[in-house]
C-alpha cells in the first residue's frame, strides 16, 4: 500500500509535527509512505524512510493518482494545518482529526480575509438558525467569542469532515461527537501513541533531573506544551499558593514550552511569592521537552474549555509512567480513575488541584501505584508499533470497500434518529444485548 501522508513537521512548531515525525518512519514498516509537507523538514530521518515532496505537489496528477490513499493531519490551528485543508477539499481522502473542535480554525481563517458575512453563513451550514444567531450576537458586540463559550456545542467542523472518504480520531469521545455530526463515512479512534515505554521510572526521573541539573530530593511537578488559559496555569499557581501556605516550599512547578502570554504568567508567579519554586521555560527543543518531562514526580494536563481533543504529551508522560492530573471533560474523562487523577472545572477547581497535588505529593505508596498502571496502561493501549500496524488496516479497508461500522456505534445511530439518547437507557440496553448474544 502507497500512502500520502500530509501534515505539518517540524519547523512549524506543533505537537502534531512531533507526532508525525516519531510515527512516519514505524509506518514505513508497514507500508509505503510519501510524505507531503508545508515546510522544508528539519528532520533528516524522514528523508532516509520515506519519499519527500513539498505539499503542492499533490496537485502533480500522475504523483498523486500513484497513491492508494492520502491521509491529512488536521488540528485547530489555522496557520499550521490551512494549506492542508486547502488540498484535502481538492483531493478526498482520509481526515485525520486532532481536535474535534475547529472553530478557532474557522475564526483564524475568516479573519484574515474579514469576511464575517461568510462566517455566519457557514456557522449557520453547521450549526442551523441557533448557531447563526450566537455569531450574529458575537459580531454585534453582546456576547464573548463563540470558540470560547460554545466550543463543545460549535465545533464547525461539519464541512472537513463531509469531504473525507474516511476519519481517524484519537478518542471514544471524539468519535462519538463525530458520529453525531455525520455518521455515513468510515470512521475509527485509534489512541495517540506513546513513543518509549520506560522499564524503570524511577532511575529515568533521576537521570533525567541530572541531566537538568534539578534537585535529587524536592518534589517536581510539570505543565506541558503551549502554555494558554486553557491549560489552567493561574488556577494551578492558586492552589501553589495554599500549598506554600501550608509550610511546604520544598517543590518545583515547571512550565514547559512557549507560554501564550508569558509576561503575565510571570506577574502571577510574583504576586503569589513564587518566584523561587516555578520554573517558565519557554519553547524547547522535542528531547530538552522530554527531559523536564522525566523529571517530574507527577504531571499536570489540566484543559477547559475542550475542543475535543487528545493530548500527545499526556501519552508521553504515561509512557514514562507518570501519574497526570487532569480536568474531568472531554477525552480526558474517559482515562480510568487508577491512571489519571480527576479535577473539576467549576467553582471547585483550585481547592480540588490543591488537594490532589498534596495527595499524591503526601501519599508514596500511590505515587507508585499509579506509576505502575501508567506503564501497564501505555504498553496495553498506546504502542506505537501496533498503532502503525491499525493505521495501515484502516486504509485498506476503506480503499476496498470492506470497512464496517462498530455494532454499538449503529446502536446508539438508530437511538438518536428514535430520538431515544438517555445515556442511561442506551448503556442499558447496550447490555442486555451482549447478554442476549
Amino acid at each position: 500500500m502507497k500512502i500520502g501522508y500530509c501534515s505539518p513537521f517540524n519547523p512549524i512548531k506543533s505537537g502534531i509535527s512531533d507526532f508525525s515525525e516519531e510515527l512516519v518512519p514505524v509506518l514505513t514498516t508497514e507500508a509505503e509512505v510519501v510524505v507531503f509537507s508545508p515546510t522544508v523538514l528539519e528532520n533528516k530521518i524522514i528523508e532516509e524512510c520515506c519519499e519527500v515532496h513539498p505539499l503542492k505537489d499533490l496537485d502533480n496528477y500522475e504523483l498523486r493518482k500513484s497513491l492508494d490513499i492520502i491521509v491529512y493531519h488536521v488540528g485547530n490551528s489555522f496557520s499550521c494545518h490551512g494549506e492542508i485543508v486547502d488540498y484535502m477539499q481538492k483531493y478526498s481522502g482520509i481526515l485525520e482529526l486532532h481536535d474535534v473542535g475547529l472553530h478557532h480554525f474557522v475564526a483564524e481563517k475568516i479573519s484574515k480575509k474579514q469576511d464575517w458575512s461568510s462566517y455566519v453563513e457557514l456557522v449557520e451550514y453547521s450549526h442551523g438558525m441557533k448557531g447563526r444567531k450566537i455569531a450574529e450576537e458575537f459580531l454585534a458586540g453582546k456576547i464573548s467569542a463563540p470558540w470560547d463559550t460554545y466550543s463543545s456545542e460549535m465545533t464547525m467542523t461539519r464541512p472537513f469532515i463531509e469531504c473525507a472518504r474516511g476519519i481517524i480520531v484519537h478518542s471514544e469521545f471524539a468519535k462519538q461527537m463525530v458520529l453525531g455530526i455525520c455518521d455515513k463515512n468510515p470512521i475509527t479512534s485509534i489512541m495517540l501513541h506513546t513513543e518509549r515505554i520506560t522499564e524503570d521510572a524511577e532511575k529515568f526521573k533521576r537521570s533525567c533531573r541530572e541531566k537538568l541539573g534539578l534537585s535529587k530530593n524536592e518534589l517536581i511537578i510539570g505543565s506541558f506544551g503551549f502554555a494558554t488559559h486553557q491549560k489552567r496555569i493561574i488556577q494551578i499557581l492558586d492552589a501553589l499558593k495554599k500549598i506554600k501556605k501550608d509550610g511546604n516550599s520544598s517543590f518545583r512547578y515547571l512550565i514547559v514550552g512557549e507560554a501564550q502570554e508569558e509576561l503575565k504568567i510571570k506577574k502571577k508567579i510574583q504576586e503569589r511569592n513564587l518566584d523561587d519554586n516555578v520554573i517558565v521555560t519557554g519553547f524547547t527543543e522535542l528531547e530538552e521537552f522530554k527531559a523536564y518531562m522525566g523529571a517530574c514526580d507527577f504531571c499536570l494536563n489540566l484543559r477547559y474549555p475542550t475542543q475535543g481533543e487528545s493530548s500527545a504529551s499526556l501519552h508521553r508522560m504515561l509512557g514514562m509512567g507518570k501519574p497526570i492530573i487532569v480536568t474531568d471533560i472531554g477525552t480526558f474523562s474517559d482515562y480510568p480513575d487508577e491512571i489519571v487523577k480527576k479535577v473539576s472545572y467549576g467553582e471547585q477547581e483550585v481547592e480540588e488541584i490543591y488537594q490532589a497535588i498534596r495527595e499524591l505529593s503526601r501519599d508514596k505508596r500511590q505515587l507508585k501505584q499509579r506509576t505502575q498502571a501508567a506503564l501497564k496502561y501505555a504498553e496495553e493501549n498506546c504502542d506505537i508499533e501496533k498503532n502503525a500496524k491499525t493505521y495501515v488496516k484502516f486504509f485498506e479497508e476503506v480503499c476496498n470497500g470492506t470497512w464496517l461500522p462498530d455494532e454499538e456505534d449503529v446502536l446508539i445511530s438508530h437511538l438518536c434518529e428514535l430520538g431515544l439518547t438517555d445515556d442511561d437507557y442506551t448503556t442499558e440496553l447496550w447490555e442486555q444485548i451482549h447478554i442476549s448474544v
